[in-house]
Protein backbone atom coordinates (compact mmCIF):
# COMPACT_ATOMS: atom_id res chain seq x y z
CA UNK A 1 0.00 0.00 0.00
CA UNK A 2 2.64 2.21 0.81
CA UNK A 3 4.05 1.97 -2.50
CA UNK A 4 0.99 2.74 -4.46
CA UNK A 5 0.81 5.83 -1.79
CA UNK A 6 4.73 6.87 -3.02
CA UNK A 7 3.84 6.66 -6.56
CA UNK A 8 0.32 9.11 -6.62
CA UNK A 9 2.26 11.23 -4.72
CA UNK A 10 5.36 11.13 -7.65
CA UNK A 11 2.63 11.38 -10.60
CA UNK A 12 1.01 14.05 -8.40
CA UNK A 13 4.21 16.02 -8.04
CA UNK A 14 5.13 14.99 -11.53
CA UNK A 15 1.77 16.84 -13.08
CA UNK A 16 2.01 20.08 -10.80
CA UNK A 17 5.39 20.22 -11.91
CA UNK A 18 4.72 20.38 -15.70
CA UNK A 19 1.85 22.94 -15.04
CA UNK A 20 4.32 25.03 -13.34
CA UNK A 21 6.76 24.55 -16.51
CA UNK A 22 4.44 26.10 -18.87
CA UNK A 23 2.70 28.23 -17.55
CA UNK A 24 5.88 29.77 -15.76
CA UNK A 25 9.60 31.49 -16.38
CA UNK A 26 12.03 31.16 -13.63
CA UNK A 27 14.42 33.61 -14.42
CA UNK A 28 18.16 33.87 -12.61
CA UNK A 29 18.95 37.08 -12.61
CA UNK A 30 21.99 39.09 -9.94
CA UNK A 31 19.89 39.48 -7.00
CA UNK A 32 18.18 35.92 -7.19
CA UNK A 33 15.27 34.11 -8.95
CA UNK A 34 11.94 35.39 -10.03
CA UNK A 35 9.00 33.64 -10.60
CA UNK A 36 7.18 35.26 -14.60
CA UNK A 37 4.09 34.13 -15.44
CA UNK A 38 4.15 33.45 -19.48
CA UNK A 39 2.26 35.12 -22.14
CA UNK A 40 2.16 31.99 -23.98
CA UNK A 41 1.60 28.50 -22.47
CA UNK A 42 4.38 26.20 -23.90
CA UNK A 43 7.15 24.05 -22.38
CA UNK A 44 9.96 25.84 -24.14
CA UNK A 45 12.13 28.52 -21.51
CA UNK A 46 10.87 26.97 -18.31
CA UNK A 47 14.35 28.32 -16.64
CA UNK A 48 16.22 30.97 -17.99
CA UNK A 49 19.96 32.56 -16.89
CA UNK A 50 20.37 36.11 -17.71
CA UNK A 51 23.12 36.51 -15.02
CA UNK A 52 25.43 37.18 -18.40
CA UNK A 53 23.38 38.24 -20.88
CA UNK A 54 24.30 40.41 -23.43
CA UNK A 55 21.68 42.35 -26.11
CA UNK A 56 22.22 39.73 -28.17
CA UNK A 57 21.08 37.19 -25.91
CA UNK A 58 18.05 38.96 -25.02
CA UNK A 59 16.72 39.35 -28.89
CA UNK A 60 16.75 35.45 -29.06
CA UNK A 61 14.15 35.60 -25.67
CA UNK A 62 11.22 37.80 -27.44
CA UNK A 63 8.48 36.33 -25.42
CA UNK A 64 10.68 36.09 -22.35
CA UNK A 65 10.81 39.78 -22.63
CA UNK A 66 6.86 40.19 -22.98
CA UNK A 67 6.47 38.34 -20.00
CA UNK A 68 9.10 40.13 -18.20
CA UNK A 69 6.84 43.44 -19.54
CA UNK A 70 3.42 42.35 -18.18
CA UNK A 71 4.80 41.51 -14.76
CA UNK A 72 6.65 45.05 -14.33
CA UNK A 73 9.79 43.50 -14.23
CA UNK A 74 11.44 45.21 -16.96
CA UNK A 75 14.65 46.12 -14.14
CA UNK A 76 15.89 42.22 -14.92
CA UNK A 77 16.64 43.30 -18.36
CA UNK A 78 20.18 44.41 -18.67
CA UNK A 79 20.61 48.24 -18.67
CA UNK A 80 23.02 47.98 -21.41
CA UNK A 81 20.19 46.65 -23.64
CA UNK A 82 17.91 50.61 -24.11
CA UNK A 83 14.98 49.72 -26.52
CA UNK A 84 15.26 46.11 -26.24
CA UNK A 85 11.53 45.98 -24.28
CA UNK A 86 10.19 47.97 -26.82
CA UNK A 87 11.69 45.89 -29.93
CA UNK A 88 11.13 42.80 -28.33
CA UNK A 89 7.40 43.29 -27.81
CA UNK A 90 7.06 44.77 -31.51
CA UNK A 91 8.67 41.63 -32.37
CA UNK A 92 6.54 39.31 -30.26
CA UNK A 93 3.27 41.21 -31.52
CA UNK A 94 4.66 41.31 -35.18
CA UNK A 95 4.31 45.25 -35.41
CA UNK A 96 6.61 46.20 -38.29
CA UNK A 97 9.76 47.73 -37.38
CA UNK A 98 8.87 51.33 -39.18
CA UNK A 99 5.30 51.39 -37.84
CA UNK A 100 6.68 51.02 -34.64
CA UNK A 101 8.66 54.51 -34.21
Amino acid sequence: MRRVFAFTVGIGFGILACLGATNFHVVRAQDGFHLVKKQNVRLGQAYVDTRQFTAADWATYPELIASLRADNEQGLVNESSPGLLQTGANRLSAVPQQLAR
